[in-house]
């Protein structure tokens, strides 16, 4: 039966649920199954097989100590020195698990090291899935606030984001005749909302200072995407979900047409396959889109937020999600399907194995 080495420990209950399900599962699968948090990979426990499957979850540890407040910009999401932190603090980990194992076993990684923390550098990210094929948001290279300004048309805004960020923070939407941020406006600068706080969207119409000090940090200015009208005053975008080579669920977020983001955070309301009501022919580019950026993150396991710009024929990635959360298991049961999957790949490898031994 398969190993399985599921790495990382939530900082709270709730962002450690994800985690224990999976260990439990695969356990009542009957696979070879450990756990334990990035620090005690030295002490990891043994494993009865030769090729152990590594699933790497989100470092909360490490990313709360050095990179949720940096501390040279002090704004959040723009410290390219916590992004190179954070990006090679895998590499470390690869090394610290080849180690602990490489002399005696194969490590299969699902999301692979060197890829795991490409998705918090959205430039990078863009350039990534671009160089690979892949339609996804259209960015603005200058910095120059007026020339910025000058893209704002009454149909389209522009965006802009936080470089390192994620979970919706650190957003700035300028629109014709309304701007909104949602980082803290105290007085006359931009600062950080708590770790575990809401991030709530101010109005800073006209204030040309916060978007100056803004634009000064490491940040990727977007334009708008004008989601097609689907829903009455409402928009959507989607989270595809994929394992290894298939896409076995999405579901759509769908929030008031005012709203800056679909973010759970903001409110959005879930629809989950088959209840979104898409035909089959968007279906078909959904999970191909998907899939196409899971290979070029090489990645076996990927959340991809898709958005439609237009028309329901212009699907593009949005972001991808390499530690994703989890779906509602009442609606799809994201773990059951992982671990049956591993299984299943297994029994594969080995009836393979058994057809190569028997030729020889």
């Amino acid at each position: 039966m398969a190993s399985l080495l599921i790495l990382g420990k939530g900082d709270t209950a709730y962002t450690d649920r994800n985690m224990q399900r999976l260990f439990t599962q695969a356990q009542q699968a009957g696979m070879d199954v450990q756990r334990c948090d990035y620090g005690e990979i030295s002490t990891a426990p043994n494993f009865r097989h030769a090729r152990i499957t590594v699933m790497l979850f989100f470092p909360f540890t490490f990313w709360n100590e050095h990179c949720e407040a940096p501390q040279d910009t002090q704004l959040y999401g723009t410290s390219k020195r916590a992004y190179e932190l954070f990006r090679d603090y895998f590499l470390t980990v690869q090394a610290d698990l080849a180690r602990r194992y490489g002399g005696s076993h194969q490590l299969d990684y699902v999301i692979k090291p060197e890829f795991a923390a490409l998705d918090r550098d959205k430039i990078a990210t863009i350039e990534h899935l671009k160089n690979n094929g892949i339609t996804t948001t259209e960015s603005i290279a200058t910095r120059d606030l007026t020339a910025i300004l000058s893209e704002v048309t009454p149909e389209r805004g522009l965006f802009i984001k936080c470089r390192y960020g994620a979970e919706g923070k650190g957003i700035t939407v300028l629109r014709h005749n309304q701007w909104r941020t949602n980082y803290q406006v105290v007085g006359d600068r931009l600062t950080n909302y708590g770790t575990n706080d809401r991030w709530p969207f101010t109005d800073i119409t006209g204030r040309r200072e916060l978007l100056h000090q803004l634009l000064n940090h490491e940040v990727i200015v977007e334009r708008e995407i004008l989601v097609p009208n689907l829903f009455v005053d409402e928009k959507f975008d989607i989270r595809a979900y994929v394992v290894g080579n298939e896409v076995p669920h999405f579901f759509m977020r769908i929030n008031a047409a005012d709203r800056v983001v679909t973010n759970f955070s903001q409110g959005a309301r879930i629809l989950h396959h088959p209840q979104t009501g898409l035909d089959d022919a968007c279906i078909a580019k959904i999970k191909k889109l998907a899939l196409t950026a899971a290979q070029g993150f090489n990645s076996q396991f990927l959340g991809v937020d898709i958005i439609f710009d237009g028309s329901m024929d212009e699907p593009r990635v949005m972001e991808v999600q390499t530690f994703t959360d989890f779906p509602d298991a009442t609606k799809f049961d994201l773990v059951r399907y992982f671990i049956g999957a591993q299984v299943e790949q297994l029994n594969s490898r080995m009836i393979g194995e058994m057809e190569i031994n028997a030729r020889v």
